[in-house]
């Protein structure tokens, strides 16, 4: 098959019975692994016959995890996402078309791309655009590295007895369960363990593979499972050479300050230097419920951190994510890293922070903004018409923060905690 020229130094596509093989056979758990090479086909007879080929199998799968990777195919070739005027360079990233002589010819690292004197780091990812709009919209915002994140979730989860029983017993605490059935919130909430952000340790590391230079990798471990489980899980992170693990307390279902494997994972990131980075806050759809979210207070890790002073710990969203009470577990986090060091946060979805003074005033008593994390939650910000370079820019033109506060939550502070140089 015919590549499109917009991606240099690839290698050969598979053929198309090799891609159909791989969509329908793949570990069922491995979802972008051949999608993302689909939006490297030139010819659009070759996106028909895949269409095609693939159609059938999405109607025999059983396993909803590999009609999930079929549709998200599918999708691919409807919608090959292209951007004429940039170039995708296998493990240098985007570059506008227009300023090379040829697509081989001036090539640098993103990480000296035009970006000034310091890097801008993206500390939260989730990747799940087509590689050339990911890359090219890093580009147009100077953003030289980003951390993207895996997620470990398991939709069968609710149906286990005490998580199902805990889950109505939060739920039957919210307003709104006075007139939505719990069995439609358990719908939702199972549809919601399993949608486009979930990325499995092993797509991580594949992309981390085609731009080391690029990007840093986290894995993520669902830490209500087994012992077993989640020592098997750790493993597979320490294998990959993934540098942190994402945690997801609200829809892993654990609490932090009572589940019985935080040992086991907080010594894992003692042994390899691995950062750890949890969702703070509420989360998305059904766990935007206060009461659906309770294990992502942040107040729960309190007795973890004074233990392992040595493990950084960053809590995503900085505990503010809420569209019901914005701000809701700001506080807390301000407290938790004023009395620990090891507490870093991260401004994924709540880069209005910044643009309040009383919270800029409280962040330099508290945790002050050597610990504080540029992030974007990318792609989402596109879903409310906000571009990445958007976000790079307003932050870059916030009248709160000094010249040097700037610096360090846009690159240093991230530069510096994941050993960037």
């Amino acid at each position: 098959m015919k590549e499109h020229p917009s991606y240099v130094g690839f290698p050969p596509l598979s053929d198309k019975e090799q891609i159909v093989e791989a969509l329908v056979h793949d570990p069922p758990d491995v979802r972008w692994r051949v999608v993302r090479d689909l939006f490297r086909i030139y010819d659009d007879e070759d996106r028909r016959d895949l269409i095609s080929l693939l159609q059938p199998h999405l109607y025999e799968a059983t396993d909803f995890r590999i009609k999930y990777r079929i549709t998200m195919a599918l999708m691919a070739l409807h919608n090959p996402g292209t951007k004429e005027d940039y170039v995708l360079v296998k493990g240098k990233g985007a570059f506008r078309r227009s300023g090379l002589e040829s697509p081989t010819d001036g090539l640098k690292d993103l990480s000296s791309a035009e970006t000034g004197l310091f890097p801008i780091v993206d500390f939260h990812i989730h990747p799940k655009s087509p590689d050339l709009k990911f890359f090219s919209d890093m580009r147009e915002a100077g953003v030289t590295h980003g951390v993207i994140l895996a997620t470990d979730t398991d939709p069968s989860d609710v149906d286990r007895p005490e998580i199902r029983e805990n889950l109505r017993k939060d739920y039957s605490q919210s307003p709104q369960s006075q007139t939505v059935p719990f069995e439609r919130i358990l719908t939702q909430i199972r549809a919601s363990l399993h949608s486009l952000t979930h990325v499995v340790n092993r797509d991580v590391a594949d992309w981390v593979s085609d731009y080391p230079d690029i990007l840093i990798g986290f894995g993520s471990v669902n830490l209500s499972k087994s012992r077993d489980y989640v020592e098997e899980k750790l493993e597979e992170i320490r294998r990959l050479k993934l540098h942190g693990i994402k945690l997801l307390p609200f829809s892993q279902f654990f609490n932090p300050a009572e589940n019985e494997n935080m040992d086991l994972l907080f010594q894992h990131c003692v042994d390899t230097e691995s950062i750890i980075l949890s969702h703070s806050g509420c989360g998305a759809g059904p766990f935007d419920l206060p009461e659906l979210s309770r294990n992502a207070h942040p107040n729960l890790w309190e007795s973890l951190l004074k233990k392992y002073t040595d493990v950084p710990v960053v809590f995503a969203h900085f505990g503010a994510y809420s569209t019901h009470i914005p701000g809701i577990w700001l506080h807390d986090v301000l407290q938790l890293g004023k009395k620990y060091r090891n507490v870093y946060a991260d401004l994924a979805a709540v880069d209005w922070l910044l643009d309040r003074e009383t919270v800029v005033k409280e962040i330099r008593k508290t945790i002050g903004f050597d610990r504080v994390l540029f992030a974007t939650d990318y792609p989402l910000p596109k879903t409310a018409g906000m571009s990445l370079a958007y976000l790079v820019g307003a932050l870059k033109a916030n009248t709160i923060l000094t010249e040097k506060e700037k610096r360090k939550v846009l690159g240093m502070n991230a530069s510096r905690l994941l050993g960037l140089g």
